[in-house]
């Protein structure tokens, strides 16, 4: 049984450090990190692992690419124009159920960790993010590629 906490503590800090190896990473093909990404890996290392230090900086991570979503987002709805802009929106839609159904499941997944549930939870749903901005945007540059 203490090994298999050893295990969970040992996964919790390596989930809540991920976001923090992210910073000298090229973000969406890209040459240099988000500055979002930096922001949190600073963030997380002033944290010295503290769990509520972490989650704030989460949070605040979260907060972030979430205001960067809906900016991207909006940036595309107005390029897209109006033939594709329902395609976008239901897109958009689909893609915020699969985002509260894959809480649901985290949720469950992540359960019985303890205090690193929360860490977690949150690193899932800020990957979640981040990735869903990536991908809009590389949709913005091919629509603003194409004649």
């Amino acid at each position: 049984m203490v090994n298999r906490l050893y295990l969970y503590t040992a996964l919790a800090l390596l989930v809540s450090l991920a976001p923090a190896a992210r910073a000298g990473e090229p973000f969406c093909g890209r040459e240099t990190a988000h500055p979002i990404d930096q922001a949190l890996a600073l963030a997380t290392a002033r944290s010295a692992g503290v769990t509520a230090d972490l989650l704030d900086a989460q949070s605040d991570a979260w907060s972030a690419w979430d205001k960067e979503l809906n900016r991207v987002y909006r940036e595309l709805i107005a390029v897209a124009g109006p033939e594709r802009r329902e395609a976008l929106r239901a897109a958009q839609r689909a893609w915020l159920t699969f985002d509260q159904a894959q809480e649901q499941w985290n949720a469950a997944v992540y359960a019985d960790q303890g205090s690193s549930t929360a860490l977690n939870l949150g690193g899932a749903s800020l990957d979640r993010r981040r990735a869903r901005v990536c991908d809009l945007l590389l949709d913005l540059a091919s629509l603003e590629d194409s004649p």
